[in-house]
């Protein structure tokens, strides 16, 4: 009865305006659940291109991702677009947290690492291959240092 209620009524009783604030064709579309891992990680960037990353939602993202390891390759898909993007853009301000948060990854989840390794060498191969920006590759280069360093036998 429901699904028949609100059909007619976003098809057929919008017509009448915004009269009826209780008609469900006027409430708000957000009400679509949002991954957590989504939400941590869209909440760790800065609203603006030139600010600080958000190092609490970082470290909530790290024990998100240490107590959830499946959902580990769907958050370096998202982290990974989120870097080619930002690149392409050439926001490179954002491109870095992208990194600062891979290396927080790294030293918080070293159990989850080979989930995330091929992800990161990927985007590490991108950032050596930067000629233009010099401090892309530096990052590049630290974050390469970060990965080796935390490097578990097998063992």
């Amino acid at each position: 009865m429901s699904v028949v209620s609100g059909v007619i009524s976003r098809q057929i009783l919008p017509a009448c305006g915004t009269l009826c604030f209780f008609c469900p064709s006027l409430q708000t579309r957000s009400r679509q659940p949002v991954k957590r891992y989504k939400k941590l990680i869209r909440d760790s960037f800065p609203s603006t291109p030139d600010g600080e990353p958000n190092d609490r939602m970082i470290g909530k993202l790290c024990e998100y991702a240490s107590k959830n390891p499946l959902r580990v390759p769907k958050i370096t898909d998202t982290l990974e677009q989120r870097f080619y993007r930002e690149l392409r853009s050439e926001n490179f301000n954002l491109a870095k947290i992208v990194m600062c948060i891979y290396r927080k990854l790294l030293v918080s989840c070293r159990e989850q690492m080979p989930l995330f390794a091929s992800s990161l060498l990927s985007i590490m191969d991108i950032l050596l291959d930067q000629t233009g920006q010099d401090e892309l590759r530096i990052i590049g280069c630290q974050t390469l240092f970060v990965f080796v360093n935390n490097q578990t036998d097998g063992a």
